[in-house]
């Protein structure tokens, strides 16, 4: 994996193989891989170590429960090899609390916006609310949509130091160069990945976007 990157590849596949093909094929290209319940709930926690032998892994498991189960979810990604953890905020902040103080040296991203339509019902009216939450709970970074740049650019400004990762590229309609220029560190892309033809071809793509708006 490379420092380079502001990709992160995710894995949202129900067959460990085909991940772990896929990890061997770009992890030299990009900055980490995300994995999310599919691939977990198949191939086991075991499957976080296995991945981790190709850089980074990003457990999206977005946590949504009590303090005491947050905890637990958040020991087992770790003693398993986890690089970060994403949790969800909209639980309060005891939750939030739990994950951060299990994690340890694990990257903590806590949800304060999503990518798909139905995050205007009832996490968007309240994203600012969340992000102050997050902020006071000392998060390292938040997860805010790279397909509604509105969105995006109104989290960044007040979360100036915070890191901002956003999925909804590719797949979802957001341009990974758009994102970057609007408040994103880093960009997660899947579908549009792991279903061409070309994967590593697609990551240099997006690689090559963003590299072209971050030298200008």
């Amino acid at each position: 994996m490379t420092e380079n990157s502001r990709l992160i590849v995710a894995l949202d596949l129900k067959v460990p193989d085909k991940a772990l093909e896929l990890a061997r094929e770009v992890h030299n290209e990009i900055f980490a891989i995300k994995i999310n319940w599919p691939l977990l709930m198949v191939a086991g926690v075991g499957i976080i170590r296995e991945l981790s032998s190709y850089g980074k892994v990003i457990c999206d498991l977005k946590i949504a429960d009590i303090p005491n189960t947050n905890s637990l979810i958040t020991e087992n990604v770790r003693e398993n090899g986890g690089w970060g953890i994403i949790t969800h905020t909209f639980t309060g902040s005891d939750s939030l609390s739990a994950v951060i103080d299990a994690a340890g040296d694990m990257k903590v991203f806590a949800v304060v916006s999503m990518s798909h339509p139905g995050s205007d019902q009832f996490i968007n009216p309240v994203s600012m609310d969340l992000l102050k939450m997050a902020v006071k709970q000392k998060i390292g970074g938040v997860i805010a949509p790279g397909n509604d740049l509105a969105m995006l650019r109104k989290i960044r400004e007040a979360g100036k130091d915070l890191i901002i990762v956003s999925p909804g590229i590719g797949a979802q309609g957001g341009n990974p160069a758009d994102a970057i220029m609007n408040g994103s560190d880093y960009i997660i892309a899947g579908r549009s990945i792991y279903k061409s033809e070309d994967p590593l071809g697609e990551v240099r793509r997006i690689n090559s976007a963003v590299s072209a708006v971050i030298h200008k």
